[in-house]
């Protein structure tokens, strides 16, 4: 949702409650001008004005998403961490060897070293544990799913976690 929205909507709710407000107090009342900066207005004038640009307001706030989209900048310039070019290129070499260079584990490789990129610069060990255990565990299944050989899968799955821990340095990714 833009983030303009809620803030003209709730203007526009604002300006209609005041009207119909204003029309129920001074109605009651049976007083037919307001004194509003030094000028005189009917009654029904104000109300009618108020109610009017407070539904305007409302529907203006529906339909801006449909006629200005909004895409927040945050999510099209993440940063992503860029390993050195000598791991970059052992871990493709890695990962081609063992035909694991598809999309999805690509992806989540990708967000492995987003993720345990973060947990260390907060210094998050359990998270880091986590993350690394995690990744074992799919690169295992994935290794398991293609058939090699048991007694090469965890040496095989210690190489790339092992690439994978090396300290990355932050680049935008584009």
């Amino acid at each position: 949702m833009h983030p303009i929205v809620p803030i003209i909507m709730a203007l526009g709710a604002i300006l209609f409650l005041v009207g119909i407000t204003v029309q129920a107090r001074l109605g009651v009342q049976r007083i037919h001008t307001i004194k509003l900066r030094g000028k005189e207005y009917k009654v029904w004038f104000f109300v009618a004005t108020t109610a009017i640009a407070g539904v305007a307001l409302i529907m203006i706030s529906v339909l801006i998403p449909k006629y200005m989209p909004y895409q927040p900048e945050s999510a099209s310039n993440s940063v992503q961490p860029v390993l050195p070019s000598n791991l970059k290129y052992e871990l493709n070499s890695v990962l081609s060897s063992m035909n694991l260079n598809d999309d999805a584990m690509m992806n989540t490789i990708s967000r492995f070293q987003v993720e345990y990129q973060e947990a260390s610069q907060r210094n998050e060990k359990n998270t880091m544990d986590l993350l690394i255990l995690e990744m074992a565990y799919r690169i295992r299944t994935e290794l398991q799913n293609r058939n090699h050989p048991g007694n090469q899968i965890e040496r095989e799955v210690e190489r790339i976690i092992g690439i994978l821990k090396q300290p990355v340095k932050q680049g935008n990714d584009k």
